[in-house]
């Protein structure tokens, strides 16, 4: 008798399983990869989530233009000095991530070795199931078929992953143009770099803020450490 335990499943998508022989100890190694990358297939968004992405950033260029021009009659944005200036755009990405929460636990991906679409939290479930199945195999064949569906189940994980990062983006951007034209807040006028169209700084702030707070928060510590270092005194650390 064979006794078998998951060894690990790495990101690309390859399970492996190590088989503890009970008579000798020596342990034997089995690995599979998920039928998509088998064929050489890398985890990209689907081609319907970069369209919807694509049409996003652009409705949101037009339309956030638009918005500067013609809407919010008598809004302005005058940003306060130092760290301050960024408040506004730190709190549409907030607000935006928030707004787009419930609406995530609905973007699917095809499942890989199968035409099943999954959502991420079933993805996973799946995967954890296959993950405490592939413990029960007995010989190496058996390993290694279940090693399979775990690769299988993993690269399904990546793939909604994958749709949701780029739907995400391009939502983020569409919300954050349509805003930020609304309220004449453009990222680049606010840093100081004048002359630009209207459209570019409302499309740079949209890409910006769509890409999430983290970028935000690296962007304002980043300068606020540059300012605190240019109003210190010279030889002070």
């Amino acid at each position: 008798m064979a006794l078998f335990r998951l060894h690990a499943v790495v990101q690309s998508g390859a399970a492996e399983l190590r088989l503890a022989d009970a008579s000798t100890a020596t342990p034997v190694l089995t690995t599979a990869v998920d039928d998509d990358t088998e064929k050489g297939n890398a985890v990209y968004a689907e081609a319907a989530y970069l369209i919807l992405s694509a049409v996003a950033l652009l409705a949101g260029a037009v339309l956030g233009t638009l918005a500067y021009d013609n809407w919010g009659a008598g809004i302005g944005f005058t940003p306060p000095e130092g760290v301050g200036i960024f408040a506004l755009f730190y709190i549409l990405a907030q607000g935006i991530e928030r707004i787009q929460e419930p609406f995530t636990p609905f973007v699917t991906a095809k499942q890989t070795g199968g035409n099943e679409r999954k959502t991420q939290r079933r993805a996973r479930a799946d995967l954890e199931s296959c993950v405490s199945s592939a413990a029960a195999a007995t010989t190496l064949a058996d390993a290694t078929a279940r090693a399979k569906i775990v690769a299988n189940g993993k690269r399904t994980v990546d793939q909604v992953r994958a749709n949701l990062t780029v739907l995400l983006f391009g939502s983020s951007a569409l919300l954050a143009m349509l805003l930020s034209g609304y309220l004449k807040a453009g990222l680049l006028r606010t840093v100081g770099v004048s002359g630009v169209s209207v459209w570019i700084d409302v499309v740079a702030t949209g890409v910006v803020v769509g890409a999430g707070t983290k970028p935000l928060h690296d962007l304002i510590s980043n300068l606020k450490e540059s300012k605190e270092k240019k109003q210190d005194p010279e030889g002070t650390d």
